[in-house]
């Protein structure tokens, strides 16, 4: 898959890596694993976004940028359905603990555009690493063996 990055992204891109300097680090891990990876490994670039990139971005830019981090849940307790009413209590309390958005350019980084921008970036460099072996983030074994 080839994804097009427009000028504007590329533009939003570099404001969001210059207003989150923490969005550096899921930058550079996409290039180290982007150089690292050869034509016999398999770096599935959906399940890099999914395992790495996401996670680490997620509270950086987009929909979730703005609020603390929660406690650990018990285990039990991660799996749980949580009714309509407790969990429309629990996005309040969220709400309440959240940092407020007080300049122009935190506001944006927390919109879809923001979000957009930036990760179609990396996705596109990743896209263009994935060596096209399947699922999964693998040194090719027989090279392994090898060593």
């Amino acid at each position: 898959m080839t994804r097009n990055v427009t000028t504007k992204m590329q533009a939003d891109y570099e404001r969001a890596l210059a207003a989150e300097p923490q969005l550096q680090a899921v930058v550079t891990t996409v290039d180290a694993l982007c150089e690292l990876v050869r034509p016999e490994d398999r770096m599935c670039s959906g399940c890099v976004w999914d395992t790495i990139v996401k996670p680490l971005a997620r509270p950086l830019l987009g929909w979730d940028r703005g609020y603390p981090p929660e406690s650990a849940k018990e285990p039990a307790d991660r799996m749980r359905l949580i009714p309509g009413d407790e969990l429309l209590k629990l996005w309040e309390q969220a709400e309440a603990k959240r940092v407020p958005a007080d300049t122009e350019t935190e506001k944006w980084l927390r919109t879809s555009e923001a979000w957009d921008a930036f990760t179609n970036v990396v996705l596109a460099r990743l896209d263009t690493a994935d060596p096209a072996h399947g699922h999964g983030i693998v040194r090719d074994p027989e090279h392994r063996k090898a060593a």
